[in-house]
């Protein structure tokens, strides 16, 4: 996958309004209360990664955390700066997967970006993460299921005995770009190197509004360095 094409192709949606009208994901709630209940300090730095322009990474830096933001489209940022110019300072232009940070992070929290690439990006994902965190550090993770009913026409390009796959698109808004389906054996594959479960993959399933058919899902999860 071209780290050009893709923000382009982000930098585009953004200034079509992608995220501007929709409301968080309950997800955000479980990271608070998670972070609360193992003590995490609201002043410890975390990353979030793909924060976009800001539909999670907001309600979470208000709710008091102290939450620097990466994403490979300079239009999210811009609009996220715009929204909440006094953290602009904390808002990072680069891929993940070469990220040098700036300061040390007590955790992460990837929400439906680890899914973007191919098997082998997500594995480089996972391994970054756990470059990135100390023992006892948090992950959040949420990506993409491989129950989904793929809507768009595509091809699949990988597929893993676990039974995850990536599709490059070759219609819709993200047309050109591959992007990975997880199986959870496979995100158990993943992490078990490098991370013990706190809270176990739940799978989200959302069913498309008509005209469109069928559903996608989602795997929600919490992973501590070991």
């Amino acid at each position: 996958m071209s780290e050009g094409l893709a923000a382009r192709q982000w930098d585009a949606e953004y200034r079509r309004g992608r995220y501007a009208a929709e409301p968080p994901l309950p997800f955000t709630g479980t990271i608070l209360d998670v972070l609360a209940r193992r003590g995490v300090a609201r002043d410890a730095p975390g990353l979030y990664v793909g924060c976009g322009n800001g539909r999670n990474w907001a309600p979470l830096a208000d709710g008091g955390l102290t939450l620097w933001g990466l994403d490979i489209s300079a239009e999210a940022l811009r609009q996220l700066a715009a929204r909440r110019p006094a953290q602009a300072g904390r808002l990072l232009l680069g891929d993940f997967r070469d990220f040098q940070p700036p300061t040390a992070f007590a955790y992460l929290i990837a929400i439906q970006v680890f899914q973007h690439g191919t098997q082998a990006d997500a594995a480089a994902y996972f391994r970054r993460a756990a470059g990135l965190l100390a023992p006892g550090g948090l992950l959040f993770v949420r990506v993409n299921s491989a129950s989904t009913q793929v809507f768009h026409r595509h091809a699949v390009v990988d597929e893993n005995p676990h039974g995850g796959f990536t599709v490059q698109y070759l219609e819709g808004p993200k047309q050109g770009l591959a992007v990975h389906f997880y199986a959870r054996a496979e995100l158990d594959a993943l992490t078990r190197a490098a991370f013990r479960c706190v809270q176990p993959p739940r799978e989200e399933v959302i069913h498309r509004a008509p005209p469109r058919s069928g559903f996608w899902a989602q795997w929600e999860t919490v992973y501590e360095r070991r």
